[in-house]
């Protein structure tokens, strides 16, 4: 590595750590404690505890159901936890450092495209690490940050010609991400002067890598793909709809809303800098652009909303970066001739200021969204713990940070980590002590006690109603689905339930 190799490095390290800064500084200062921005993302820890300790891949023990999306980032997050009896502060350092390593590859991807640019690559580099979705992926908890890993190693092969090793990297993405089948497959497809015998190799490494994934699925869950894509995927809706929802939901990336007046992530001149950067790399590396068109429209098949922050369609960024620094490099040397690095890195510089005013919002955004997840479900969880024995058996609708910190074996009523069953099926079959969800979900189901006047419900065969008897309220809600998340007990259907059920506000 030379010289200019290792001070890009350095600031692209400087720029990542600066930006994890402010978002934990945010999340301990907003939320009192270290913790996750998701409840999704304390599924992943379930799984993980539970591997690491014994009891297998599941969420309960004894239960097979495969209800992590991403088996690598569990085995990922099992090492963790054998190795520091934790899942956050480890889980952390690790996101934070693969995000520096992504901007670094990408630093490196926009070398070998543009050799003689030593204002581009550093650029490339630093709107990657300091991309406010991005940052907050790596502290989130969930898979994101190690799946961008592997786009950026897969990007840097791809522009260096080893195609196999480019396919071999976006394949095991899908380990992470079952939706990076598109990247693979256009990795694996668009390429120059590719010709069937120079395709077995990486039609071999593609088939068997995801071919691997599907047959582990199968084998711990039933079904080749995870329960999650089951539950989240909805395909079949209105198309038309459905891709009118994504653009609106990639706009936030690059334009913004101008009717929510929410200011995009990233700087607006990105977008025709992008536009230019595809047309200058569609012969060379078709699959560049290509894949930052087509997935979000893919995606929009199955479902039409991007996600917090627009966690599903992320992956576009690195793709999206390289593309404008190319496009804005190209624009610039033709209109200044030589004077051209001095404009690219004063635009660089207003393009990553914009992305510090949205690190600024989205890192207190996450802070409220960890407070969110400690004072609601981690506050339940711990309430629960106190009033049931070791194996107790809770039903609840939102399962990730309950079923890590009850210690109870957790019924799913959304069917995540759970057999698929109905509402009234669940709770006839494993007779939970507890019940924790927003009633109006499962209203549907519900029933006015005529003597106390509260919503209860009932199992399938009547022999048992769940009465609420506390209810949890957040102040300032940024991510649950609903303010407030009520505590049920199981009675029998002749008992009275309580007339008045107390609020605790955190």
């Amino acid at each position: 590595m030379n010289v200019g190799d290792w001070w890009r490095g350095a600031l692209i390290v400087l720029v990542t750590i600066a930006g994890a800064a402010w978002f934990l500084f945010a999340e301990h200062e907003i939320a009192g404690t270290w913790g996750y921005s998701l409840d999704d993302s304390w599924i992943y820890a379930t799984y993980a505890k539970n591997l690491a300790t014994g009891n297998g891949y599941v969420f309960n023990p004894g239960e097979h159901v495969a209800g992590a999306t991403g088996p690598l980032y569990v085995f990922l997050l099992a090492l963790i936890y054998l190795l520091f009896q934790d899942v956050v502060l480890p889980a952390k350092v690790m996101g934070v450092a693969c995000l520096a390593a992504s901007g670094i590859l990408l630093s490196k991807t926009v070398h070998r495209v543009l050799p003689q640019n030593r204002v581009a690559p550093l650029l490339a580099g630093v709107l990657l690490v300091a991309s406010p979705p991005l940052l907050w992926g790596s502290l989130s908890g969930m898979e994101i940050p190690v799946y961008l890993l592997l786009i950026c190693l897969g990007i840097y092969l791809y522009v260096s010609g080893h195609w196999t090793w480019a396919v071999l990297s976006w394949s095991l993405g899908v380990w992470l991400r079952p939706d990076g089948v598109v990247l693979a497959f256009l990795g694996l497809a668009l390429r120059p002067g590719i010709t069937l015998r120079n395709s077995i190799k990486p039609a071999t490494v593609f088939v068997l890598v995801v071919g691997t994934y599907l047959i582990f699925n199968y084998l711990v869950g039933g079904w080749i793909l995870p329960n999650s894509v089951k539950v989240a995927a909805h395909p079949g809706g209105n198309f038309l709809s459905g891709q009118w929802t994504m653009v609106k939901q990639a706009a936030d990336l690059w334009i913004g809303s101008i009717g929510a007046r929410r200011v995009a992530y990233h700087a607006v001149i990105l977008l025709p800098a992008i536009v230019v950067g595809a047309a200058l790399t569609i012969r060379m590396w078709p699959a560049l652009a290509a894949y930052f068109v087509l997935f979000p429209m893919s995606l929009a098949v199955f479902r039409a909303w991007g996600g917090q922050f627009g966690r599903y369609i992320v992956p576009t960024v690195p793709f999206g970066i390289l593309l404008a620094v190319v496009g804005l490099s190209f624009a610039l040397h033709r209109a200044l001739g030589r004077g051209y690095a001095v404009a690219l890195l004063t635009l660089g510089l207003m393009c990553l200021a914009w992305q510090g005013y949205a690190v600024r919002k989205v890192g207190i955004t996450h802070g409220w969204n960890v407070q969110n997840i400690e004072g609601m479900q981690r506050y339940i969880a711990d309430l629960t713990r106190k009033g049931t024995s070791p194996g107790d058996t809770i039903a609840v609708n939102d399962v990730g940070a309950i079923g890590y910190f009850s210690n109870c074996f957790v019924v799913d009523l959304v069917g995540l980590v759970s057999p698929r069953l109905s509402f009234p099926e669940y709770l006839r079959r494993y007779r939970p002590k507890y019940m924790i969800v927003f009633p109006d979900w499962f209203e549907r189901f519900a029933t006015v006690d005529r003597s106390t006047n509260q919503v209860v419900f009932y199992d399938a065969d009547s022999t048992y109603k769940y009465s609420p008897f506390l209810g949890v309220r957040l102040r300032k809600n940024t991510i649950s689905s609903r303010n407030t998340m009520y505590l049920y007990e199981r009675m029998g259907r002749n008992d009275t339930g309580i007339h008045q059920v107390p609020l605790v506000v955190h």
